[in-house]
């Protein structure tokens, strides 16, 4: 059986291209990291930094819901999070089957897994961890689902605003045509489509806003008031958050901030997921 080990990419190319469109987050130009699935696959994770910031929304916030209290959060390490939500092809790879509704077997973000499937004994990340140690690369043990602090520390990629983008007044929080929205997330019925086919965020991620919602780790519960450091969410609940809207709603529901809830093992045509690991 080949060993892999896992390899660091100095990603100078999405951060020159991040700076020439006007970025200047603080992940821009951050390394890579490459684990390898079976037959060979890649499954790329870019590195966010540790740091303080304001998770969910203040209250002038448009399109703004009540359950965004905004409150100081700090993450005291660095993660790994997927450059891209996990596709179907990468799903085969681990499981044999593709579950997807909006199947394409290729670069499409898996759909219709659910938290349970990812999650749990036999699923996704256990099989995924186990053939990362049988094929003796160091970072076995530890692909997870981010926290939820962790995914809007990353969708929001250093910045303040609505999007990653910008607050995008100028375009209303509908299905219609708008530009700016465009460049970077798929919307309103565009249905699941592959990954990476728009403009990453200051951190080097695709798509956090649209596509496909995604599974964190937490349970669904209100925020605390005061900082936090690290958070993990409630002990106790049976929904969990799913982050990042979906194609098949309007860009509101893509806010950085925006959260959702599903049952755990809930398989939505709109609903799949990226990884994290701690590094």
């Amino acid at each position: 059986m080949r060993v892999r080990t896992p390899r660091l990419v100095i990603a100078t190319a999405v951060g020159a291209s991040l700076l020439a469109a006007g970025f200047s987050g603080a992940g821009a130009g951050s390394g890579e990291v490459t684990v390898w699935l079976p037959g060979d696959g890649p499954l790329a994770l870019v590195r966010v930094p540790a740091g303080t910031f304001t998770m969910g929304s203040p209250p002038g916030e448009r399109g703004r819901r009540d359950d965004e209290t905004a409150h100081t959060v700090t993450l005291t390490r660095d993660v790994l999070i997927g450059k891209f939500e996990v596709t179907q092809a990468q799903w085969q790879a681990v499981m044999g089957s593709d579950p997807s509704y909006f199947s394409s077997g290729g670069d499409s973000p898996v759909d219709r897994a659910s938290w349970d499937d990812v999650t749990g004994a036999g699923g996704f990340l256990d099989r995924l961890n186990r053939h990362l140690k049988s094929t003796g690369q160091p970072l076995a043990g530890r692909v997870r689902l981010p926290t939820e602090a962790e995914w809007e520390r990353a969708a929001r990629g250093g910045t303040t605003t609505r999007f990653s983008y910008g607050d995008v007044l100028d375009c209303k929080d509908t299905c219609r045509p708008c530009p700016e929205h465009s460049r970077f997330m798929r919307l309103c019925g565009e249905g699941p489509r592959p990954v990476g086919g728009k403009q990453p965020n200051p951190f080097g991620l695709y798509d956090l806003h649209g596509n496909v919602a995604e599974w964190v780790q937490d349970r669904y519960g209100p925020y605390a008031a005061s900082a936090e450091t690290d958070p993990t969410g409630p002990a106790r609940g049976t929904d969990r958050v799913v982050r990042g809207g979906g194609s098949d709603r309007p860009p509101v529901y893509s806010r950085s901030a925006a959260r959702d809830l599903r049952p755990a093992d809930e398989r939505h045509e709109h609903t799949g997921f990226r990884v994290a690991e701690s590094p």
